[in-house]
């Protein structure tokens, strides 16, 4: 992305917000390539950042068991090994141990859990060598040094040392002893001088002892003598670590030959940490600020959904203050936005959010706004944001503005987002505001999209009969004299210059003098700009009610369709159970007479056949039920709950024709007579 001018507000918040992710990489490289990040113009490329990012934020939000220990620089050791003859120390190699063995568990987890696949991608290609951890584990141990086992010469050596220095301890000690006797140590006894073991002996003795006087002590009072009969021993000892240390430098040499082969696998592990570290500290931001990831639209357009300034939000989490959100969409048809208001209202704070959100989107950055957020890929991003007056150039405020605007006109394309801030402010303002006019007038030519807070009721009512432009406002409480930081878009906005003043403390008596000043018509303006404000409120809490209603009516039709559905179903399922039961009963009843037709034409004795049947079917011997003679109750009439005589389910009278009514039992209407009704008691 072209950022104009490449020095400037909105480039320094964004050094502050990199930096502020950086704090949280674990490795220097990590922190430099966030700090290196600038903003892409590759809609492919952006989503591919925003997505691993995203990845790695819900690995930590599902505190997945993600390797986050043992991350380290191997900058310098990469940049040794890749010198012919070089040898890494011991710590150099065991730093490359590490770097090994945190890639071996990185791609164990991704191997494990089967997701993320675009953290995955970084993975392409690389193929883990256990064998590098496993040669400089085999060579060190987990201080850094030299193992014995690391060559036969070298453990040939040290188990010479070991025992040349038991000896030496031997032989001190009888020396010690006899001197001792003698009164020719001093209370220290023993020290080293020049890496050689001496023995602190009385100064006037020093001529008595056969030895090698290494040194004398600051008053004179002490020599540090090495005796004759160790001398051969200490010098066998001084040869034997002579040995050691080169037979050390020749395994580290040989280590580092071995190392040096695989120097592009290591560089690869490298690039993979750094790459796993920055979206590591990428994710942490998104979590401790609520950033989200945005969705990267192919046309240029700008959505925010309760966005947020990140550079307040990180300023303010620590005071534990709430930041106000705002919302702005512009699209091909409402592109320019014109945010008028008080001063210190926040015009210029929202417009710097907007473009610092959008490079950092463009960064591979989570935004601080909420869900449903989506942004275009703009190839140009034009900055007109405070005073840049210079005295070594002699051009004033306005003069340098003009310059900028000059660059904005040659570069300005339907791919490019401006931000100006105070708009053709610095001189007369009636001809500023004229020119302002002009200059939005040309940029709404090419398609641009932009942002531009103003006072000018020019463009004010520009933004109202040209297309392509929208107007803003950040709100104000007149009661309690205080703005609200909030932008409302659709309306321009006052800049309550009279009641800022009065809330200021300046004099009543200039303020009238002032109000009588302005024009009539300016006044009016003013005044029905914060009437159609304070009609907005009202219709707004009126809207809210709305809105509710209409919620709850829809609720209680859908939950109306809900009941209408599983009554057919109620009622489907009731008849298929009813003709189910009803074939059942054919099934038996013919499969009855079927066998008693069989067994009659077989029987001998035909009579005891036909008892039998008649017995089963329940015909023989019943006896005749009473018959109650029912009478019609008159308190049955249109509307009157009844059910059957014995009957259960209940009904309402539909009808009634002579002895007959109409009954609703639930979904279904049927004909009854009224001498089997009855009222239901409940």
């Amino acid at each position: 992305m072209y950022i104009f001018p490449s020095q400037s507000l909105l480039a320094d918040e964004f050094i502050v917000v990199k930096a502020n992710i950086a704090q949280s990489c674990l490795t220097p490289a990590a922190a430099q390539e966030i700090l290196n990040l600038t903003p892409s113009t590759d809609k492919n490329c952006i989503e591919l950042q925003l997505g691993r990012t995203e990845e790695m934020r819900n690995i930590l939000a599902d505190a997945e068991p993600f390797p986050v220990s043992g991350y380290c620089d191997v900058t310098k050791e990469l940049q040794l090994l890749k010198i012919e003859n070089s040898v890494l120390l011991p710590s150099q190699a065991l730093q490359l141990a590490a770097l090994t063995h945190t890639v071996g568990l990185i791609i164990k987890f991704f191997n494990q859990v089967g997701r993320y696949p675009l953290l995955t991608q970084i993975l392409n290609d690389c193929i883990f060598e256990p064998a590098i951890a496993g040669e400089i584990e085999r060579v060190l141990d987990s201080f850094g040094v030299v193992r014995s086992s690391a060559s036969t010469e070298l453990m040939h050596i040290r188990r010479a040392l070991q025992r040349q220095r038991a000896e030496s301890d031997r032989a001190y000690q009888q020396v010690m002893a006899r001197y001792k006797k003698n009164g020719w140590l001093t209370d220290s006894e023993e020290s080293s001088r020049n890496g050689r073991r001496v023995l602190s002996i009385v100064a006037e003795q020093k001529r008595t002892i056969n030895g090698v006087i290494h040194d004398i002590s600051a008053t004179g009072k002490t020599a540090f003598v090495e005796p004759d009969e160790v001398l051969h021993i200490n010098n066998h000892i001084q040869q034997l670590e002579q040995d050691e240390r080169l037979e050390i430098i020749r395994i580290m040499r040989q280590l580092t030959v071995f190392l040096r082969n695989y120097y592009s696998t290591l560089q690869q592990y490298a690039f993979i940490l750094t790459q796993m570290d920055m979206h590591h500290a990428k994710a942490l931001f998104a979590l401790n600020y609520r950033a989200i990831k945005p969705e990267i639209t192919s046309k240029p357009e700008i959505n925010l959904v309760n966005a947020s300034h990140p550079i307040l939000l990180i300023q303010q989490k620590d005071v534990q203050k709430s930041v106000v959100p705002f919302s702005l969409h512009l699209n091909h048809d409402r592109r320019i936005l014109i945010i008028s208001g008080p001063n210190a209202g926040g015009k210029t704070v929202c417009m710097k959010a907007v473009g610092l959100l959008l490079i950092m989107a463009q960064s591979g950055i989570h935004i601080t706004a909420k869900a449903g957020t989506s942004v275009g890929v703009f190839n140009k991003l034009l900055i007109d944001i405070g005073d840049s007056q210079s005295i070594e150039y002699e051009l004033s405020t306005y003069s340098s503005r003009l310059k900028n605007m000059k660059v904005f006109f040659e570069q300005v394309d339907s791919k490019s987002l401006f931000l100006i801030d105070e708009l053709g402010s610095g001189t007369d303002p009636q001809l500023g505001g004229a020119l302002a006019e002009a200059m939005l007038e040309a940029l709404n030519l090419n398609r641009s999209f932009g942002i531009v807070t103003t006072h000018y009721m020019n463009l004010k009512v520009l933004a109202d009969k040209v297309q392509g432009f929208i107007n803003g406002s950040m709100l104000f409480d007149k009661r309690n004299l205080k703005p609200l930081f909030q932008l409302q878009v659709g309306k321009p906005g006052s800049s309550y210059t009279f009641i800022v003043a009065e809330r200021s403390g300046l004099p009543q008596q200039i303020i009238n003098s002032a109000r009588s000043k302005v024009p009539k018509t300016h006044m009016l303006l003013e005044k029905l700009l914060s009437k159609v404000e304070k009609d907005k409120i009202v219709i707004e809490e009126k809207l809210k009610t709305v809105l509710q209603k209409e919620k709850t009516l829809n609720t209680l039709i859908k939950q109306n369709d809900e009941l209408i559905y599983k009554n057919e179903n109620l009622k489907n399922s009731l008849q298929q159970h009813l003709r189910s039961h009803q074939e059942n009963l054919d099934r038996k009843a013919e499969a009855r007479i079927k066998k008693f037709a069989l067994d009659l034409k077989q029987a001998k004795n035909k009579k005891t056949v036909i008892e039998k049947f008649l017995s089963e079917a329940g015909l023989k011997n019943k006896k005749k039920e009473k018959v109650v003679q029912r009478t019609i109750d008159p308190r049955i009439i249109n509307g009157a709950v009844v059910k059957l005589y014995n009957g259960k389910v209940s009904g309402i009278v539909q009808s009634i024709d002579q002895e007959n009514a109409t009954v609703l039992f639930g979904n279904f209407t049927t004909k009854c007579k009224l001498t089997d009704l009855i009222l239901d008691s409940k």
